[in-house]
């Protein structure tokens, strides 16, 4: 699938999905996810990405491979791209106006104050929705733009949140989200690996899982992905520590590990968390974010309150037997399938768009976040 131009819209009634990116990560994640769990429903759905820098953007695979159709924001109005905050207002209230979409659902602070003052300051029948996704509080000129999304959040329909902490910094009324995926691609894990799977940045704390690694020298661990820590962290010559880099294709990794390390400072709800448990992986993780909302202590997964019990749980795991490890993994598979995933979560967000989109086997139903 190609990336389409106006001339190529033919449904003038779309969710357009928004976002400004460039990798793949936790958003796009999320996003890849929900496009598909919007078109399961039968409701049609477009990916809108703000710019186009000189790389294609990461996710453009994902949808393809998907078949989610996805534009660049000015090639809906057959405009040059521009990377301009103002500019690209305009052009996304220019789009409005000519193809008139159900709604808009922004992820990322970019996208979604473009949208807010997209849709307020047009008319018509739009509701602007906005994901806020980054559990930490950003630096720099971020930080800015942090704040001018977090308080332009009383002009959104609907603010959703993927973190009680996150939920706690937005001055307007939001609705908690439980993240999601789809588990139809999810497959059984026989592997044994202790893993950490994200960026090397502080704020996801691969510091913290190779002091795990020191402290358990006669156990391999393994690091999957890059980041700006990467080179400190090789300095540290943990012998028992290997470093994978980035993965392209994490579907091709999780067969190989048993076991999910979460030691970030920062999280929302971390994709990479949904993604292993609806394999069977169960979670070690701090108390960060919403992941008590996930992990049941003992049943699916560890939840610790500092790195000692951190390190104390993972003894725990360690020294499970085989018929212990089953149990966890069938919990953690069944947590997934009925409280995160794409079934249990979609039907949830789609009347946000509109009340008409509430699927018919949950208009008996309460559904509430």
């Amino acid at each position: 699938m190609t990336c389409k131009s106006a001339s190529d819209l033919v449904n003038y009634q779309e969710v357009w999905l928004l976002l400004d990116s460039l990798t793949f990560g936790g958003i796009e994640t999320h996003v890849l996810e929900l496009a598909r769990g919007i078109a399961f429903y039968k409701v049609p759905v477009r990916v809108i990405l703000v710019t186009r820098f000189k790389q294609p953007s990461a996710i453009i695979s994902k949808l393809e491979q998907h078949n989610i159709p996805y534009s660049y924001l000015h090639t809906l109005i057959n405009e040059e791209n521009h990377h301009s905050l103002i500019r690209q207002t305009f052009q996304l209230r220019r789009a409005i106006t000519q193809f008139k979409p159900i709604a808009i659902h922004a992820h990322g602070y970019k996208a979604s104050i473009i949208s807010k003052l997209a849709v307020k300051t047009t008319t018509g029948q739009t509701k602007q929705v906005s994901t806020y996704h980054a559990g930490e509080v950003p630096k720099g000129k971020v930080r800015l733009y942090d704040w001018l999304d977090r308080y332009s959040s009383l002009l959104s329909d609907y603010s959703l949140c993927v973190s009680p902490e996150i939920q706690a910094r937005l001055p307007a009324r939001s609705l908690f989200l439980n993240n999601f995926i789809s588990t139809d691609d999810s497959i059984q894990s026989l592997g044994k690996r202790i893993a950490f799977v994200g960026r090397l940045s502080h704020e996801k704390g691969p510091d913290r899982f190779l002091d795990l690694a020191e402290e358990h020298s006669d156990v391999s661990f393994y690091l999957y992905g890059d980041g700006p820590m990467m080179n400190d962290l090789k300095s540290r010559n943990v012998i028992n520590a290997q470093f994978l880099g980035f993965q392209p294709n994490m579907n091709q990794c999780w067969d190989d590990i048993g076991l999910l390390v979460i030691s970030s400072r920062y999280e929302g709800l971390p994709m990479t968390a949904l993604e292993a448990m609806s394999r069977g992986i169960p979670v070690l993780t701090l108390n960060i974010g919403a992941l008590a909302r996930l992990i049941v202590h003992g049943h699916n997964g560890w939840i610790s309150d500092n790195t000692e019990e951190l390190a104390l749980f993972l003894e725990e795991w360690l020294n499970s037997t085989e018929s212990e490890r089953e149990t966890l993994a069938e919990n953690a598979k069944e947590t997934i399938e009925s409280q995160f995933s794409t079934e249990a979560v979609v039907p949830q967000i789609l009347p946000l768009y509109s009340k008409r989109l509430l699927p018919a086997s949950f208009a008996s139903k309460s559904q509430s976040f």
